[in-house]
């Protein structure tokens, strides 16, 4: 029997392009988070980017007028902190902002450039030379690696886009001559287990919801819980309907079609 958002508890909520676009709040935005709070469910921004920390994502949503707490967002670099935590790494050598270097030590995490053991790459703004040459001498000599998201590029403002992590490992790849032994955002499945882990979510009773096909409908299918793709984004109808390789459980033209949903 085919389910309804009435049957889901928990909403993974992919941001630019599903609640807002840029720093344009969607009208339907509001209503849609009431309703999901009216059922006593429960929803979670979830991004990719690696390159800000949850205080961030959590004030630009206040200032876009959504109450929001660092609580309610999570990152690729929450989902990595775990992940290290559980492989049991404790010395790593991180390639990412300032704030993804300071969420791995509140973590309890030893950030070196000596004997790590393990090399961390994130969305590294700040990259420089140096710090190629080390991640790429570390990889070479059989230290693993673990990236933060696959992303090539990363929208910015005026319809812009730049050079993201995806870009980066595509980089060390072709210089050392190996792949990552783990990357965890969208699309891969990691990410998804790492919030079931964190909030006791049910897979069955969890949903992404987003504007992205490669991304958030792709780690629905590999994480194994349901999916809607909502059109106020990056994805047509046009270019869904013109596609056979992403299956969303639903789609929508917005948010606020599934707000009506959620209130009948």
């Amino acid at each position: 029997m085919m389910k309804t958002l009435r049957d889901f508890t928990l909403f993974l909520l992919d941001m630019d392009g599903t609640i807002y676009l840029g720093n344009h709040l969607f009208p339907e935005t509001p209503g849609f988070l009431k309703a999901i709070r009216d059922r006593g469910a429960r929803y979670l921004f979830l991004t990719n980017n690696s390159s800000r920390d949850k205080k961030a994502y959590a004030e630009k949503l206040n200032r876009l007028g959504i109450r929001a707490g660092e609580d309610d967002v999570f990152s690729s670099g929450d989902a990595t902190a775990i992940v290290l935590r559980e492989k049991g790494y404790r010395r790593l050598y991180v390639m990412g902002t300032a704030p993804l270097r300071a969420l791995f030590a509140r973590e309890g995490f030893l950030l070196t450039e000596e004997d790590p053991e393990a090399v961390v790459l994130g969305f590294d703004q700040d990259l420089t030379y140096r710090r190629l040459l080390l991640a790429h001498e570390f990889i070479k000599s059989g230290i693993p690696w673990i990236c933060t998201h696959p992303d090539l590029v990363c929208p910015v403002e005026g319809g812009r886009d730049v050079p993201d992590t995806g870009a980066m490992i595509r980089l060390l790849e072709a210089s050392t001559g190996k792949s990552p032994d783990l990357i965890v955002g969208k699309p891969n499945r990691t990410i998804i287990d790492a919030v079931l882990a964190l909030t006791g979510g049910e897979r069955e009773k969890t949903i992404m919801v987003g504007d992205r096909l490669y991304t958030d409908i792709a780690v629905g299918e590999r994480a194994g819980i349901a999916s809607a793709l909502v059109l106020t984004g990056e994805t047509s109808r046009e270019d869904y309907e013109n596609q056979n390789e992403f299956h969303a459980d639903f789609v929508y033209p917005s948010v606020g079609e599934m707000a009506k949903e959620l209130s009948l």
